[in-house]
């Protein structure tokens, strides 16, 4: 069984965690969810800790059981956590980081169809940095280097 583990931001209600929790259960993926304090700042996200080796590879296999194919199941899940649309009662997106090279990716609101495509074909590589969707571009860019320290970031 492919196991992740989810910090959800503790100001927001559980709702949205336990819709996604049925999703990954369904797939046959095992979730541990954790309560992550609120930040000082502008912006809250969920994290996901992804266990794979690389990033793409891992959110392109467990994405394709969770949807008809990976972009779908991928979507379904970040629209589940987060919603369409920028609410009171959600983070502002998802971060996904791989645990073994620190790589993320973060989804927020409203990012088109391409973002959730390209996320699903892009190699990240082995260096830890966090990735961004630049709508300008079109692109995923990495716009923060990350130091290679253990534990989850945020």
């Amino acid at each position: 069984m492919t196991e992740i583990e989810i910090f959800w931001p503790a100001a927001y209600p559980l709702d949205a965690v336990h819709t996604t929790d049925a999703l990954l259960s369904e797939a046959g993926i095992q979730a541990t969810y954790r309560r992550a304090p609120m930040r000082r700042g502008p912006e809250t996200y969920a994290l996901v800790l992804l266990a794979g080796h690389t990033l793409q590879p891992f959110l392109r296999a467990v994405f394709e059981r969770i949807g008809a194919d990976a972009y779908s199941g991928l979507l379904t899940f970040v629209r589940g956590l987060i919603g369409r649309k920028p609410a009171a009662d959600a983070p502002d997106g998802v971060v996904f980081e791989c645990v073994r090279t620190r790589a993320q990716f973060v989804f927020t609101h409203g990012l088109p169809d391409a973002a959730y495509r390209q996320a699903l074909a892009l190699d990240p590589g082995t260096a830890p940095g966090r990735w961004a969707w630049q709508d300008d571009r079109q692109t995923w860019i990495r716009f923060e280097e990350r130091a290679e320290t253990g534990g989850p970031a945020g």
